[in-house]
């Protein structure tokens, strides 16, 4: 008997790409940058029984991807209701709200604040609270200057105390009451903003540098506005042989030749070979490899990917199978070096002229370990971590996975061939 099957790339699918160039001189267009973050609250009503706190109180901030420099830097704040079975009824109390976050440079160690600045929203009517109800709070936004910073900082906004105060209660529920809430756990920043230049309104095209036989002045300037856009690039992946040869099998062909007529190892980017093996008497494991992929994201964004693998059933030549659920992979995920970030585009497998490794954007994890064929496995998953340097997702990153097929015990023998279709979203 003799087991192998052959493999077929699943349609790339190319997810979230840029619509626009990004500009040099200006921001861009807006996107948001968000992040949601648990909160610890904590209520006072003024009186030990009554005191109380809860945690894990979402909060989303969101924050524009760039704005211009001396434009200030909204932040949104959006956290619905907090909890009913407030700890003091507020019957006809109002409340208003108070919101803080701070700005500072991006940093890529241990935080160095270079420049700060910071803001708190003034005292906020929210509305009427009912006895022991629940306090819808609204989308609020919390402005941040951005004077103090320069053209090309990209500024972390760290978020702070959030605090609703109970005034003018008619009845129990006293002044001074309020429910104060701050990161649940220490939180590095919540969203990051880019600072673009400001374009001039109108440049200056000419100018006249002194008068009569006047020098040693000031000059003259004119202005030349250098805009560049870069276009969206692409995600792909793309599979390279991997000579590695199947271990298990019977007939030894990784040395010898086998006993069909063909060598266990792969023979082509397409071609999972598992070699052959004699009809066992207890189940029996033979271990093949698939071809290396290489996913390559330049689509110069803030995105993630998944790669994911599927199987059909095993087929002989007449109505003998062996289940998809009886092969299972273990694969491996990370970004590719210097040495095997391989160039989509090239016609064999060539390295990336001039690439650097340290562009790549972390956040890449490989599938778990044995997984079966029965459904969908996730060989690699990359999320939003963006590379400081290159502000993006993009990177170069290689797939690997040895693949374990167990043979049922007293198999019929036959050719066996499946169809393994690998998607990249």
């Amino acid at each position: 008997m003799r087991i192998g099957f052959s493999r077929t790339l699943g349609s790339a699918a190319v997810v979230g790409l840029l619509a626009s160039g990004a500009v040099l001189f200006g921001a861009a267009p807006a996107q948001a940058s968000t992040i949601t973050i648990p909160y610890l609250c904590v209520t006072n009503a003024l009186s030990s029984q009554l005191d109380q706190s809860f945690s894990n109180f979402s909060v989303t901030i969101t924050a524009p991807e760039n704005v211009d420099i001396g434009d200030p830097i909204p932040a949104t704040y959006s956290f619905g209701s907090l909890p009913t079975g407030l700890p003091f009824p507020v019957t006809n109390a109002t409340v208003n709200s108070a919101f803080s976050v701070t700005g500072r440079v991006e940093t890529t160690g241990t935080p160095t604040v270079t420049s700060t600045t910071g803001a708190v929203l003034p005292g906020t009517l929210i509305g009427t609270v009912p006895a022991y109800g629940t306090v819808a709070v609204p989308p609020t936004v919390v402005t941040i200057p951005t004077t103090g910073f320069i053209a090309g900082n990209r500024i972390e906004l760290v978020p702070g105390e959030v605090r609703l105060n109970f005034v003018n209660s008619t009845e129990f529920g006293p002044d001074g009451a309020y429910v104060s809430c701050t990161p649940d756990e220490p939180v590095a920043f919540a969203a990051r903003t880019g600072l673009g230049n400001v374009i001039p309104v109108a440049p200056d095209d000419r100018c006249v540098a002194y008068n009569s036989n006047q020098t040693g002045g000031p000059g003259c300037d004119t202005v030349q506005v250098v805009a560049l856009g870069i276009t969206a690039g692409q995600l792909t992946q793309r599979a390279y042989l991997n000579g590695t040869a199947t271990t298990g099998s019977s007939d030894g062909s990784a040395i010898l030749t086998p006993v069909a007529g063909t060598s266990n190892v792969n023979s082509a980017a397409t071609q999972i070979n598992l070699g052959t093996i004699e009809s066992p008497l207890a189940p029996s494991a033979i271990v093949g490899n698939l071809n290396d992929i290489t996913v390559t994201d330049s689509r110069g964004g803030t995105f993630g990917w998944s790669l994911t693998a599927s199987l059909t059933t095993f087929t002989g030549g007449g109505s003998n199978t062996i289940a998809n659920a009886a092969l299972s992979a273990s694969p491996a995920c990370t970004p590719a070096t210097n040495a095997t970030a391989w160039d989509y585009t090239a016609p064999g497998q060539t390295a990336i002229a001039g690439f650097d490794d340290t562009a790549s954007a972390l956040g890449v994890t490989a599938g778990a370990a044995a997984q079966n064929f029965g459904g969908a496995v996730a060989l690699c998953v990359k999320n939003t971590v963006r590379n400081l340097t290159t502000n993006t997702t993009g990177g170069v990153y290689t797939v690997s996975s040895p693949l374990t097929l167990t043979v049922p015990a007293f198999q019929a023998a036959d050719k066996y061939t499946a169809t393994m279709t690998i998607t990249l979203a």
